[in-house]
């Protein structure tokens, strides 16, 4: 059931996305007054297809792309009344706004989505201050067991969700200001000195790196849900038993428990339960998952427990459209910097997703909720717009380096020199694939 949802949400993920992206370059040719052959989603063999006007629109099997096919008389020949009308006969700024507009278009999704999102609004949880780590950047900064973070410099932070965004976008600086609220209720500001860098390997989490844990209601380590073939289910462990120690060190909470799990290093753990009045043992080792251990296990947790701490941002029409060009731009400049040091080394190439990937979150963000999924859609329209702008050939943004060449040369590039960059261009987007799969399934068989 859930190989299904994932489908389908990729489907539809891949659908909205794709087709968006081809309006973009095919609204901006129909208005340049450009003849455009066939609008198609997909690719491969076709499914469905309709003749409106002078264009064939297609839906095809393969749902990882689509194109827009204009006349052209590199592609065939041109009839002379026509020529006016083909794409390689217009001016290079006319080529390029047609090029543009498909990234263009995604960037704009986005931003309408972010803004539709702001509206509804979205419901977090207080970014309180739990545990704080010896000797770590938050225990040096100040910060206290019941601090409320209010904002990180100056950008209001109500959720544990905008806490972590903010932090992000700030963490590319060598310090940051916290507004906090005290348990007694008094304001200060605190500096974080950040000595490592947080994008080289953003897996580890903001909590793991300023060395805290965000405060939430006590739960009993009690067992809610099991997964299949995890772990805790081969070893025999049941929804309801409540776990009573680890390796002999009692627990209180289900953070302690969470914290055992974490401290094991991956070595055989073993488990006091109790179940149906009796006390028994269990053995069982966690398994890493993408850097962290994990048993397969959820928390039983009461109807309401986090009523008090819950918190819901909305923003007015106006509001709401401003911060969805703002955060559009913030995710844009995040994105590039993380493929920037992809590229010098400084980050691990670990961090490219591959359509299972984006399939697997498809289907869980879904799964949460609508909000939930149009912020997944967004994210990854902002991906595929810049992704698509990337100086690459055989992408949107190779053919806009060799637009760029054309204006500064003043006549095109030669058939030799496009030949060479669409075989390099072949090969850049093949590796890419292969680096995006090889990480896909490594995170799936792990």
């Amino acid at each position: 059931m859930a190989f299904l949802n994932a489908l389908i949400a990729f489907i539809v993920t891949i659908g909205i996305l794709v087709t968006v992206h081809e309006f973009g370059h095919f609204w901006v040719a129909k208005k340049l007054g450009i003849k455009v052959l066939r609008f198609s989603v997909g690719f491969g063999k076709i499914l469905k297809s309709w003749q409106i006007g002078e264009t064939q629109y297609t839906l095809c099997t393969l749902p990882l792309g689509g194109f827009v096919k204009m006349l052209d008389e590199n592609e065939g020949e041109v009839d002379p009344s026509e020529k006016h009308r083909a794409f390689n006969t217009q001016t290079v700024y006319k080529r390029i706004a047609v090029v543009v507009a498909g990234p263009a278009a995604n960037f704009i999704l986005a931003i309408v989505i972010y803004t539709v999102i702001f509206i509804i609004g979205t419901h977090g949880i207080k970014p309180v201050v739990g545990t704080v780590k010896n000797d770590s950047i938050s225990q040096q900064a100040g910060l206290e067991t019941g601090d409320r973070l209010l904002s990180i410099n100056k950008q209001d932070t109500p959720s544990i969700g905008e806490f972590s965004f903010a932090f992000v976008r700030a963490a590319q600086g060598p310090t940051m200001q916290l507004d906090i609220q005290s348990k007694s209720d008094n304001l200060k500001t605190l500096t974080l000195d950040l000595k490592e860098d947080f994008l080289a390997n953003p897996e580890q989490g903001v909590e793991q790196y300023l060395g805290f844990e965000f405060a939430l209601p006590t739960l009993k380590p009690i067992i809610d849900q099991v997964i299949a073939e995890s772990p805790a289910s081969l070893a025999g462990i049941q929804s309801g038993d409540q776990i009573l120690s680890v390796n002999n060190k009692p627990l209180n909470t289900w953070r302690d428990f969470v914290s055992a799990i974490k401290q094991s290093d991956g070595q055989a753990m073993q488990l006091s339960i109790f179940r149906n009045g009796q006390t028994m043992t269990r053995s069982l080792t966690p398994r890493d998952d993408n850097g962290t251990l994990k048993i397969g296990v959820s928390v039983m947790a009461p109807k309401g427990y986090l009523d008090e701490w819950r918190v819901l941002v909305k923003k007015q029409p106006i509001d709401a459209f401003l911060s969805a060009n703002v955060k559009t731009y913030q995710l844009t400049m995040l994105n590039l910097k993380m493929i920037q040091k992809m590229i010098l080394g400084e980050a691990s190439v670990k961090q490219i997703s591959g359509p299972i990937s984006i399939a697997d979150y498809a289907g869980k963000t879904a799964s949460i909720g609508v909000v939930s999924f149009l912020s997944f859609l967004a994210l990854i329209s902002i991906g595929l717009g810049l992704l698509n702008l990337l100086p690459i050939p055989l992408l949107d943004g190779g053919h806009l380096f060799l637009y760029l060449i054309e204006i500064l040369k003043g006549s095109p590039v030669s058939q030799t020199f496009q030949q060479i960059s669409i075989k390099v261009g072949l090969l850049v987007i093949l590796s890419l694939t292969f680096v995006a799969m090889y990480n896909d399934f490594s995170r799936l068989l792990s």
